[in-house]
């Protein structure tokens, strides 16, 4: 069964960082309720709040840099074979669906529907994916810790 998280108020970027790369990533930022949250869906609990620190089913993160809090994450669960690279919702965390272009005509911008032809929706949300200059941006960066970590090994 594959590892499902909640990251705490202090951890946005990380929690965008890991649904990038397809994890099952909550977030919350409503404090010590963050702990029965975890508890109901069986999600561990990713935090910078020192007084959740050697709490079960916390994972204390020491590291400001995103980049260095998603490494430490995937290395800790070893989560380097489950990444399935823009598969959930960034937003909501839900899983994305592949759609066809003619679906997202009125959903997206005219230059976008003109020069793309891979989306993908968001069924929650109804936000709209393309494989745009974002997406070489965050390719590059996700690329770069994970060649980090196979180096590692």
């Amino acid at each position: 069964m594959s590892k499902k998280f909640i990251c705490d108020g202090m951890l946005g970027r990380l929690c965008k960082l890991l649904r990038i790369c397809g994890i099952d990533t909550l977030y919350s930022n409503r404090g010590t309720a963050i702990l029965v949250e975890a508890r109901k869906e069986g999600r561990i609990i990713l935090t910078m709040n020192t007084r959740l620190r050697g709490k079960e089913g916390v994972y204390f993160i020491e590291n400001t840099s995103p980049q260095s809090q998603l490494e430490s994450v995937i290395t800790e669960y070893k989560l380097q074979r489950t990444i399935q690279l823009f598969s959930r919702c960034i937003e909501c965390n839900d899983k994305l669906v592949p759609t066809p272009k003619v679906e997202v005509r009125d959903k997206v911008p005219y230059f976008t529907y003109k020069h793309f032809d891979d989306f993908a929706i968001c069924p929650s949300c109804q936000r709209v994916y393309w494989k745009g200059s974002h997406y070489k941006k965050m390719v590059s960066e996700i690329g770069e810790i994970l060649g980090k970590l196979s180096n590692t090994k």
